[in-house]
């Protein structure tokens, strides 16, 4: 049994070794796009590990094969787009595992061993956000539809990205239906919540801040006014 167990062992990096990833290409379209990912990964003599060596992928944006093997010091992988717009960042691990983030894909672990990133922009990206309310103040209702409007910088709006709403503050009186989840934006780049309060309707008039903000840490506001 302990012969078969270390026959089944996976080939991994030595300890203090290196490791580079890059992408070809770096830009590529939301749907029906493919990067080829590629990492060199050296010992820390500098000579390039065995054939065979085990690397290990994953992204917070698109699909990405969970491993790959390198052949003269280099593992490839292709990573797809699946119609969501942003910058994916892509780790590779050797040595360790890999844990993909939330939303993301690869394989499954906790990170260590030699690792390294790179970016990919997959189809337009967010580069302005702009907020509304409707209504922008409560009185009678005690709801009202936030809507996110996403643009490229090229004013084009940006469609199936992630928008992430927040009120400020974290009032205890008020919350959002997609409660802290992400919100995808459709074809016309709009993404939508819905604000609910229960605010006291003879308290004194009060401003809540609701922040609508991408992947890509682009962001906009907008001011409700209760009662």
């Amino acid at each position: 049994m302990a012969a078969l167990s270390c026959a089944d062992a996976l080939l991994t990096a030595p300890p203090g070794s290196a490791l580079t990833v890059f992408a070809n290409p770096d830009f590529i379209p939301a749907t029906g796009g493919m990067s080829v990912i590629s990492a060199l990964v050296t010992e820390p003599a500098g000579t390039l590990v065995p054939d065979g060596t085990v690397v290990q992928f994953f992204t917070n944006l698109g699909r990405i094969e969970p491993t790959g093997k390198t052949h003269n010091g280099v593992a490839q992988v292709n990573l797809l787009s699946d119609g969501r717009s942003g910058t994916a960042k892509v780790t590779a691990v050797s040595g360790g595992s890999a844990v993909a983030p939330t939303g993301g894909s690869g394989a499954a672990g906790s990170v260590s061993g030699a690792s390294n990133t790179v970016n990919v922009t997959i189809g337009p990206v967010p580069a302005q956000v702009f907020v509304s309310a409707a209504p922008n103040r409560l009185t009678d209702s005690r709801t009202t539809h936030i809507s996110a409007l996403v643009f490229d910088a090229q004013n084009n709006p940006v469609p199936n990205v992630q928008v992430i709403f927040s009120i400020n503050g974290n009032p205890t009186t008020e919350h959002l239906d997609s409660a802290g989840l992400p919100v995808f934006t459709a074809n016309n780049g709009v993404a939508q919540d819905i604000l609910r309060s229960q605010y006291p309707f003879d308290a004194a008039p009060k401003t809540v801040t609701i922040t609508a903000t991408t992947p890509n840490g682009k962001s906009g506001t907008v001011l409700v006014t209760i009662n």
